[in-house]
């Protein structure tokens, strides 16, 4: 929950989802508006089956720091899960941030004068038995105000 620092949340907001899918293309539009922050966000998401993976594009907007989006006012997203075997899924991916907050302790009251920055990442999924999986996943971010760093997580994942 993201709020400015001398005023407790009230929990309060409003959202909305709405998705399809037609042929090999999916889609999902989602949005909130934070009452506290009296900011709101919106994204886009969409995939499409290409070849041998899906491509997946993402849009977001921020009208300012809120609980339903709050690293940066706009991103866009691009990834292509490549399914290599049946087993086995690589996706790359890249995202681009504007006016990037990205967390901390101060929450800004908007996005002016912040910098962009741009992460691109590696995620690699493995199905070892049925319903039982392994997901690596690094990533590398680069913003304009701050440290370059790399991340990453490994995890198992059982499914019923």
């Amino acid at each position: 929950t993201v709020f400015t620092a001398d005023d407790g949340p009230n929990n309060v907001g409003v959202a909305f989802g709405v998705g399809g899918k037609a042929g090999a293309f999916s889609y999902q539009v989602t949005g909130g508006w934070d009452v506290d922050n009296e900011d709101g966000a919106i994204r886009a998401m969409g995939t499409v089956d290409i070849g041998p993976g899906t491509l997946g594009l993402a849009g977001v907007y921020s009208s300012g720091p809120n609980s339903y989006y709050s690293s940066a006012e706009w991103a866009i997203a691009a990834e292509y899960a490549i399914k290599a075997t049946d087993k086995l899924k690589i996706t790359p991916a890249v995202q681009y941030y504007g006016n990037y907050f990205g967390g901390g302790t101060e929450v800004p009251e908007d996005y002016d004068g912040l910098g962009d920055a741009w992460k691109v990442g590696l995620t690699v999924d493995y199905q070892i038995v049925d319903n039982f999986y392994a997901k690596a996943s690094v990533q590398y971010l680069d913003p304009d105000d701050g440290e370059d760093s790399t991340s990453g997580y490994f995890r198992l994942q059982r499914s019923f």
